[in-house]
């Protein structure tokens, strides 16, 4: 079995990748080298669309999207280029997908020579760099929830209306850690709610300065 399997999603951009013309591969790597390392995708979509209009606008999203995903990959995964390429050459060797698969040597070794030149993109590298220590963590945050509940409190038979109630919140965090998708579930009283909204009032304003200071040249901020 290869090292990696290519995902569904992504198998038409290694097949548009293959089939560019030497003109069309060249233009892109100039529009590619001409991004800036905070380009997203949707900033660059519209020169690539311009300069490879016998391509349906789907095709270029999907190619560019690829492109994206393995700079991502290969920056989690830490992986030389030439180790990189070699895995996925084996990968589309062994796929399932006849419009991909392909065993023929002219068209891996083309397709491995591209892959090489699409991976080495200053701007894009950079990026993959900055999304590397973004999200270099043992555990990353992906979503939160307050649940509210009303706990009744009894003081003698429970056949009679309770005596009163309390209302308690518990805040629900969700995150990805080494071990896949994890929940942690904390009491919150209401100095504690006060306290979360000033200290992430606190962080919004940080951001804010910080990134004020990036439009005066005292450093690049990369999203």
């Amino acid at each position: 079995m290869p090292a990696l399997e290519i995902p569904k999603k992504y198998e038409r951009g290694f097949v548009l990748i293959r089939s560019f013309t030497d003109t069309d591969f060249e233009q892109i790597l100039k529009i590619l080298g001409a991004a800036t390392p905070a380009s997203e995708p949707s900033d660059i979509l519209p020169s690539l669309r311009t300069h490879l209009p016998d391509f349906p606008a789907d095709d270029v999203q999907k190619f560019l999207d690829t492109i994206y995903s393995l700079y991502m990959y290969r920056s989690h995964a830490d992986a030389p280029i030439d180790e990189f390429v070699a895995d996925l050459s084996e990968a589309i060797r062994h796929s399932a997908n006849k419009d991909l698969q392909t065993a023929d040597p002219a068209e891996l070794a083309l397709l491995g020579s591209r892959l090489k030149s699409l991976l080495g993109v200053r701007p894009l590298s950079i990026l993959s760099k900055a999304h590397g220590l973004r999200t270099d963590f043992a555990n990353i945050f992906s979503d939160a929830k307050v649940i509210s509940d009303i706990r009744p409190i009894w003081d003698g038979a429970v056949t009679n209306p309770p005596e009163g109630v309390v209302i308690t919140q518990t805040l629900k965090l969700e995150y990805s850690s080494i071990d896949g998708s994890e929940e942690l579930y904390l009491y919150l009283d209401k100095d504690d709610i006060a306290l979360l909204i000033s200290v992430l009032t606190r962080a919004q304003e940080k951001i804010a300065t910080l990134e004020s200071l990036s439009g005066t040249g005292w450093m690049k901020i990369l999203d």
